[in-house]
């Protein structure tokens, strides 16, 4: 008996035109940003708020099996400059050079689903600059368009791309191998097929 008979009876054999994901992975890390404060605003006392904006993620197969990513982004932060409340934005970028993602080869594409956020700031230098520690979740994957027969639900969490050994924000990293970001997105209502 093929596998193409042994669907569940409520199941029909559907064929469809799609990008089909030939491999994945995630990568976590958490690193540290420096934003200056320009010689016109008062120094940093301490930090009020922060968020990432203007998210926008890039990846290239550079040869069979290794993918460059860069992903840029917008750090807004809000701050107390003695006693008045400033607001200062810097654009930051995460580059990961070399991710070995076999399977990928020239020709398809990388799609890269990020998750980045602000989590904690400080004053530091004595107020004339800002830290921040951002969260990075990002799911890397080469895709391709292709035709095929489906029975579908969520895939599984896909293994990390290479293991970086944290060296900050341990709760951020908890999150992440807890598999609270796992699926990256909503998931699909069931319907009543009666």
């Amino acid at each position: 008996m093929s596998q193409c008979d042994q669907y569940e009876p409520d199941f029909q054999r559907e064929c469809i035109y799609v990008n089909k994901v030939y491999n994945e992975c995630s990568i976590i890390d958490c690193p540290t940003y420096r934003i200056p404060i320009p010689p016109t605003f008062p120094l940093a006392v301490n930090i009020v708020d922060c968020s990432i904006t203007d998210i926008a993620a890039q990846g290239t197969i550079i040869s069979s099996g290794e993918v460059d990513i860069t992903v840029s982004f917008v750090i807004n932060v809000e701050y107390d400059g003695n006693g008045v409340s400033q607001f200062i934005q810097q654009t930051a970028q995460y580059r990961r050079r070399g991710i070995r993602l076999e399977g990928a080869v020239p020709g398809m594409t990388i799609v890269i689903l990020p998750l980045i956020r602000c989590l904690t700031c400080r004053a530091v230098d004595g107020g004339t600059v800002i830290e921040c520690d951002v969260g990075i979740y990002l799911i890397v994957k080469a895709i391709a368009l292709v035709q095929l027969e489906v029975l579908g639900r969520f895939c599984p969490e896909p293994p990390e791309c290479e293991q970086v050994s944290p060296l900050g924000c341990p709760e951020w990293f908890e999150l992440a191998e807890s598999g609270a970001f796992w699926p990256p997105f909503p998931p699909q209502p069931t319907r009543n097929t009666r």
